[in-house]
């Protein structure tokens, strides 16, 4: 009697056994790790910009006048990101310089020597770092004035340079830039011949409009 209970009991446990490894499992669901797009430098951006800008002008007499100024303006451009994080873009500028004018006394007769504004066309080549972040190279034409003792000349010329874009958001894009622009050299009203090239660093702030582009990304659990 004592060994039938006892191998009752036996299937008994093995049973339970088996029908609770056929139960559904009560543990919760992992949980759900949303994506995370990948940033996109494609579309469409403006925005503003400010820096200094150290102007250089000087004459064909060898008088040179070093002046530095502010710059204030506005930016347009468009981006176009490649497959290999490689991007191409254009963007134009314009804007004015703020205080940059100064007085220089040659030979007894002084003078003013003075820039107003600023505007560029240029196009741009970058690689993108760390997804959101843009290395890059400008390169384009240049306009601008030089203005001596009242006399007022317009110029083009050309301006190069680069500095990094990063995203913070997938809309609201931060700047540092270089540049240089030669404004050449022209007689226009001038009785001799004069340069003007600077040196301008310079910050913006930039809107890219359009909503985040998703890449290849794989959810996680």
């Amino acid at each position: 009697m004592r060994n039938v209970l006892l191998s009752t009991v036996a299937v008994l446990a093995l049973t339970g056994s088996a029908i609770a490894a056929d139960l559904p499992s009560r543990k919760a669901a992992p949980a759900y790790i949303a994506p995370v797009p990948a940033f996109s430098w494609t579309g469409f951006y403006v925005g503003i910009e400010g820096g200094a800008d150290f102007l250089s002008t000087k004459d064909a007499a060898g008088v040179k006048v070093d002046r530095t100024g502010g710059l204030l303006g506005g930016v347009v451009g468009y981006n176009y990101e490649l497959g290999n994080r490689f991007v191409l873009g254009l963007e134009g500028d314009a804007g004015g310089v703020l205080g940059g004018d100064k007085n220089v006394t040659v030979n007894g007769i002084t003078s003013k020597v003075d820039s107003t504004y600023f505007a560029d066309v240029r196009g741009r080549v970058g690689y993108a770092l760390f997804d959101r972040a843009l290395v890059y190279a400008a390169g384009g034409v240049a306009f601008g004035d030089v203005k001596v003792a009242g006399f007022t000349d317009d110029r083009v010329g050309y301006t190069v340079g680069g500095g990094v874009d990063y995203a913070f958001t997938s809309n609201l894009i931060g700047r540092v830039e270089y540049r240089y622009t030669d404004l050449g050299k022209s007689r226009g009203p001038f009785p001799q011949s004069v340069t003007q090239d600077s040196n301008a660093v310079v910050v913006g702030l930039l809107y890219k409009f359009g909503a985040p582009e998703f890449g290849p990304v794989v959810a996680k659990y």
